[in-house]
């Protein structure tokens, strides 16, 4: 009887062993996404809201891969040191008017290698705050996993200032779930001071811009756009749950907590779950023509959220022209609004819309560049050119290219094939600055300096381009007669626009919001080219990496810097994205002209 127990003790012992291997233990399912994730799934394919907790425990069970994170580290550092155009600028400490802490990214990279990391999230979390720390929009990295939740609180905040003699500055209110808290004032956040709450946000969490009064405005919501309102609608998983608001309202003064309301856009599946070892979900390669590496970010879920929760304002002190064009003060004063620098859209609306006003008599020219996501260098070209047709050449700032060792043989070899195709490292797709003359040799391309190309004059007008403005009529309006005006986030070619407008043609700007008595910039990050560093390596002839170690990452880097120029063409020390330009003139918003920016239209006219 003992040994036909003994017997059956060992088979049934057997038999849990065998489950244990069949079936996966609480542990392990606690690390499999597919399981973890299951939720997320059933709420992307329904589209449907996602529990705080269930997105948590979902973005929290992909594994740490020590392997994987040793060769993106590898790549990252490989990319930035021998591409990257502000390697040693990112480590100066900040020109006056810009707020961001030097960095040297080499070694805060290099810093990650010792670091324990909880899981892939945690990892990738690390290195996309560390290549952050640069504030330069052009240069991230990005997961199309992770980056594909949207976090939103249903509500957005202006920052206003009251008209007492204080000139009070307050957060007002706007909130889509219950429209009885509109126009209350926030007076804390998470007990904090409301104020306080948000310059600590701008500050340390937004990362696109080096001035932090624009960054300050990217918090809240002063205008219609891709980018605001990023305190209250986020692509970076939220720390708590929930914020908490005290509001005090004409009638009452309370406190409440809003949770976040999670979605994924599109489907979870196809960038997470379809091969957790090596995603085959690619990123589309930005054109090396462009100015901006907006186009490059999978940022589909943030313009739809945006563009949903965002409707255009009801605009009641203009008329509606076209779209995007307006006449107001009895139609004498034409605006443009410009939000984009896209070639295959932007030229035409561009160069109609003006038309429309100069005919309609429109004696004066208000360009709101505000939330303006840059674009095509191209378009910045036409642009200027559209306004001022007696700009003489050279039409927009020099620039250089990031060159290093093994570069050099792959531009003798670009320049010996005469291929005319548009190439990062191809001498035949930049002129010589400022004589526009097209480089004799590649030694004359790649210069006297170290570790950049000579200066390059961008001069890359399309056919079309050209036809289109030999068919638009000239306009009549003069340097005088324009006035730009923007919320600080003018980015890119963006930026390139109206720094050039403001430089070489004296035309005014107004800045919009921040800090009260604080000069503000009127753009951001006319840093030059970037795209993705697939694109960087291949036109390079890269020898050791041509991408970092799985698709479903994609690591975006500026490659070249655009450099100021005095009126004679002669290049001088500034490099634009380390220039702190102030705008001539300054106005704040209000209850009105935050939600209506016909309002700041209006104001305009006074100066």
């Amino acid at each position: 009887m003992i040994q036909f127990y003994s017997k059956l003790n060992i088979y049934f012992i057997l038999f849990v062993a065998l489950l244990a291997i069949i079936l996966p233990s609480s542990e392990s399912q606690k690390t499999d996404p597919k399981i973890q994730c299951q939720g997320v799934s059933k709420a992307s394919d329904k589209n449907e809201l996602i529990e705080y907790d269930v997105a948590k425990k979902c973005i929290e069970s992909f594994p740490f891969d020590a392997k994987f994170a040793k060769d993106t580290i590898d790549a990252t550092l490989h990319f930035v040191s021998n591409y990257y155009a502000f390697l040693d600028q990112a480590n100066e400490e900040p020109p006056k008017g810009f707020t961001y802490q030097p960095v040297n990214i080499i070694k805060e990279l290099e810093s990650l290698y010792n670091k324990p990391f909880k899981s892939d999230y945690d990892f990738t979390a690390a290195l996309r705050n560390t290549i952050f720390k640069l504030k330069d929009g052009h240069t991230r990295i990005l997961n199309i996993c992770y980056q594909n939740f949207v976090y939103d609180q249903n509500l957005t905040l202006y920052s206003v200032v009251t008209t007492d003699k204080e000139k009070n500055k307050k957060q007002v209110f706007d909130d889509k779930s219950d429209p009885s808290n509109n126009d209350c004032e926030v007076t804390e956040i998470d007990g904090k001071p409301a104020l306080q709450a948000i310059i600590v946000f701008a500050n340390n969490s937004i990362s696109y811009l080096k001035d932090l009064g624009v960054r300050f405005n990217m918090a809240l919501a002063p205008s219609i756009g891709f980018f605001s309102q990023q305190f209250t609608l986020r692509e970076d998983f939220p720390e708590t749950p929930s914020i908490t608001y005290n509001l005090t309202c004409p009638n009452k003064s309370f406190k409440f907590e809003r949770k976040w309301a999670i979605t994924y856009d599109s489907a979870f599946e196809n960038f997470c779950l379809q091969d957790i070892s090596s995603s085959s979900s690619k990123v589309t390669a930005l054109k090396s023509t462009s100015a901006s590496s907006s186009k490059v970010t999978p940022l589909k879920s943030r313009s739809a959220s945006r563009n949903k929760n965002n409707k255009k304002s009801n605009i009641k002190h203009a008329k509606l022209v076209t779209e995007d064009f307006y006449l107001v003060n009895n139609g004498t004063v034409g605006v443009a609004v410009i939000t984009e620098e896209n070639e295959k859209s932007t030229i035409y609306a561009l160069a109609d819309g003006l038309d429309k006003l100069n005919k309609l008599g429109a004696k004066k020219l208000i360009l709101d560049m505000s939330n303006n996501i840059g674009g095509d260098i191209p378009v910045a070209i036409f642009t200027i050119l559209l306004l001022f047709r007696s700009q003489q050449q050279p039409y927009l700032f020099p620039t250089s290219i990031k060159i290093n060792d093994f570069t050099i043989p792959a531009i003798e070899k670009k320049f010996k094939t005469h291929s005319s195709d548009f190439d990062a490292y191809n001498p035949y797709s930049y002129l010589s600055f400022p004589s526009g003359e097209p480089f004799k040799n590649a030694s004359d391309f790649i210069g006297p300096r170290k570790n950049l190309t000579s200066s390059l004059r961008l001069d890359i007008l399309t056919p079309n381009d050209k036809q289109l403005l030999n068919n638009t009529s000239s306009f009549p309006w003069t340097s005088e007669e324009i006035i730009i005006i923007t919320n600080g986030f003018c980015i890119s070619a963006c930026a390139l626009i109206t720094s050039f407008l403001s430089e070489f043609h004296n035309v005014k700007t107004i800045s919009v919001g921040g800090f009260l008595d604080t000069p503000m910039s009127f753009s951001t990050f006319p840093g030059g080219f970037a795209t993705s560093v697939n694109v960087i390596a291949e036109s390079a002839g890269d020898p050791k990496f041509t991408d970092l170690p799985k698709e479903i990452n994609s690591l975006l880097l500026t490659f070249s810097k655009s450099h100021d120029f005095d009126k004679k063409s002669n290049i001088t020390t500034g490099i634009l994205e380390y220039l702190f330009k102030p705008a001539d003139y300054r106005l704040y918003y209000n209850e009105s002209n935050a939600r209506d920016p016909s309002f700041l239209w209006i104001d305009v006219l006074i100066f």
